[in-house]
């Protein structure tokens, strides 16, 4: 079996994943089936299989990938979830949910929830992690970190979601303005990511 690092198995991965995405602007993702990708991509449908068990997993890899390139590395590293941190992470979560739509069909809700779910996931353990290294109260007691995490990344993510439907979609100062005091405050924690 080759490895995952071989050229070859990179090189036909980006070929599915190109096919994938060209075929989500196109039919929607309800509509898109194995041999469609494996025809657009060039590969018979063991070939698709030998990289992924089925579409789903296609797509939680690419929408995986796209977080992780994305994500402003100064949130991912940070130590202490400031202001500046916050804001970060409701821009991030508003541009990707902006491209996502603008990028694929959403005539599909499935593929919609998937993402989604997948996103409020990804940045839930980001912000864990950044609460993680900074806050000795979260360090002694890990699930009321991910409970924590869990609530503020939900509240970014759907604020931000809404913001596509019912806000001002280029006025991205006023989504800050409304869901950083929010955030901020119901963490308890001032402008500098510290506890007041």
């Amino acid at each position: 079996m080759a490895s995952q690092e071989d050229p070859r198995v990179l090189r036909t991965r980006q070929l599915i994943k190109d096919a994938f995405g060209d075929l989500l602007q196109r039919k929607g993702f309800d509509a898109i089936t194995i041999k469609d990708i494996a025809q657009r991509a060039t590969i018979n449908r063991a070939t698709f299989y030998a990289h992924f068990e089925d579409k789903y997993a296609l797509l939680e890899e690419i929408t995986e990938q796209a977080f992780h390139e994305r994500i402003p590395e100064q949130a991912v590293n940070a130590s202490e979830f400031t202001d500046e941190v916050c804001d970060q992470l409701i821009l991030f979560a508003h541009r990707y949910i902006v491209d996502f739509y603008r990028i694929c069909r959403m005539d599909s809700k499935s593929i919609g929830a998937l993402v989604d779910d997948k996103i409020k996931k990804l940045l839930q353990q980001t912000i864990e992690g950044i609460f993680l290294k900074g806050n000795v109260l979260y360090t002694a007691d890990r699930p009321h970190a991910k409970i924590v995490s869990a609530m503020t990344g939900s509240a970014i993510y759907s604020a931000a979601h809404d913001w596509l439907t019912v806000g001002e979609n280029d006025r991205t100062d006023l989504l800050l303005d409304m869901v950083r005091p929010y955030v901020m405050n119901g963490l308890g924690l001032n402008r500098n990511g510290e506890e007041s």
